[in-house]
């Protein structure tokens, strides 16, 4: 769709932006770096402490729920361990389908 008398087309490519120069510039960003090096690191956690607060709880909340089925599992495990053994030693005739696991 280019037309040869696209007014837009040709104004937008002769248009060029120039902002005028900010002698400040330079001083001001030296300025912001050393106040950032002089930050503390108790200064850089109350500044982000939401975020940090967040992590904190999603990890704690991930390593919860792991703990949680790794207990469950072994306590599964434990539990069927006991039956088998509880069987055999209650019926030897048990002892031929039924092996205690080992621990």
């Amino acid at each position: 769709m280019n037309h040869p008398q696209d007014n837009l087309t040709e104004s937008l490519r002769r248009w060029r932006v120039t902002p005028p120069a900010d002698p400040d510039f330079r001083p001001r960003v030296w300025q912001r770096i050393r106040i950032r090096a002089r930050a503390s690191w108790t200064g850089y956690l109350r500044a982000h402490s939401a975020a940090w607060s967040l992590a904190a709880v999603v990890v704690l909340g991930a390593a919860a729920y792991t703990g949680h089925v790794a207990a469950d599992t072994r306590a599964r495990a434990d539990r069927e361990a006991l039956v088998v053994t509880y069987l055999v030693d209650l019926d030897p005739r048990v002892q031929a389908v039924l092996k205690p696991a080992a621990p």
